[in-house]
């Protein structure tokens, strides 16, 4: 598990890896960090892991994305 604080924007980022996402003490950790927080006026943002290919998934949000006609 992977902690950063932004301060200056009270948010506090989690990255958790894929086996982190499943472990029971990780999960009562993130419960006393979003206690933690919450009375400090901090949003806490959790960014777990995928499994899926990162290339292929960014691709496809970025044709996803894309508009379809072009204006000049």
């Amino acid at each position: 598990m992977e902690i950063k604080t932004h301060e200056d924007k009270k948010i506090v980022e989690v990255w958790l890896t894929n086996a982190e996402q499943e472990d029971a003490g990780v999960k009562a950790r993130l419960n006393l960090l979003y206690a933690k927080y919450k009375n400090d006026g901090y949003t806490v943002a959790v960014f777990k892991s995928g499994n899926k290919d990162l290339f292929q998934c960014t691709a496809d949000l970025l044709r996803f994305n894309q508009p379809l006609h072009r204006v000049p």
